[in-house]
């Protein structure tokens, strides 16, 4: 099986459920992902509202690959924080059953030592993945807290569950002053869901294969290994080339002068790499986001 190209492609909720979908369609997309509902957070929406996304998706000829439930990470011993988690996910579940989807995000409680507080630490997680477990879900954690890759490969050998995998971010990683190599290598079984972005050592979103992180190097290896999990394409360039910042004036002015030009000339590299044939073209968030998908489809075809 070849892995599943998706993502939220909402811009961090920037866009409405329909952009998303107009999207994922340009380019022949199966599967979206979903975090929010036209800027709504999930756990709010209606009955309606579930029935107008499932009728959204039927007419788009789409499915939502992962369902995030936005639960933030939270104190390990916070007793009324971790119930109310617990509830907010089992919801979450419910939810993911009525838009038939059977992967979520989840992020880990704040902890300091992953193997003098494995005991608590399991006892927390031993109710997410038997409700997950009950109801067919699988749980796909995202990097947190600046866990280092040991941490995860730690919890998944003690825990030994086929319900839990794991989101490798190569940016987060190298981030985390770690080899993205050496972290495939600890994690390469236990991963769910692979975040296709690259970035230079001052965490500045790059093209596939312009940054830092070794991206390439880990798209061979997961093709070597057959990886059949998700390849997650949203990117930070909605973030950090194409928003506005407000006017500015007095001791500020030349600071966020100088910002917006470093912005039009990482604008002006993306046009030429992105349309080397075309040198008046200007590039937007939409071609990169396709320009970055065309990359995954050649790299896994």
């Amino acid at each position: 099986m070849k892995p599943n190209i998706t993502g939220f492609f909402d811009y961090d909720g920037a866009s409405s459920f329909q952009e998303q979908i107009a999207l994922a369609q340009r380019n022949q997309m199966e599967y979206i992902c979903l975090r929010s509902y036209n800027g709504q957070p999930i756990i709010e929406l209606s009955d309606n509202d579930l029935k107008k996304i499932m009728l959204e998706l039927k007419t788009a000829k789409l499915k939502i690959a992962v369902l995030d439930t936005s639960i933030p990470s939270y104190d390990l011993y916070d007793d009324k924080r971790h119930a109310d988690a617990l509830d907010e996910f089992k919801y979450m579940i419910k939810v993911a059953d009525r838009l038939k989807v059977s992967h979520l995000f989840f992020r880990l409680p704040k902890f300091n030592d992953v193997i003098e507080e494995y005991d608590n630490i399991n006892k927390r997680l031993e109710p997410y993945v038997d409700a997950a477990m009950k109801n067919g879900k699988k749980i796909i954690l995202l990097p947190v807290n600046n866990y280092k890759a040991n941490t995860y490969t730690y919890l998944f050998k003690k825990i030994k569950s086929n319900v839990l995998s794991f989101a490798f971010d190569p940016v987060a990683i190298m981030m985390n002053n770690e080899s993205t190599t050496t972290a495939y290598r600890l994690l390469r079984t236990m991963i769910g869901a692979v975040m296709c972005i690259d970035a230079d050592h001052q965490n500045m979103p790059k093209l596939i294969g312009y940054g830092k992180t070794d991206i390439v190097t880990i798209f061979k290896k997961l093709l070597r290994d057959r990886y059949a999990g998700f390849l997650m394409v949203d990117n930070r360039f909605h973030t950090s080339v194409f928003n506005v910042e407000p006017k500015k004036v007095g001791l500020f002015k030349k600071i966020f002068s100088n910002d917006k030009k470093k912005k039009e000339n990482e604008m002006l590299d993306l046009s030429k790499k992105i349309f080397p044939n075309e040198e008046t073209k200007n590039v937007t968030i939409d071609d990169i986001l396709e320009n970055q998908i065309k990359v995954l489809r050649i790299i896994f075809k």
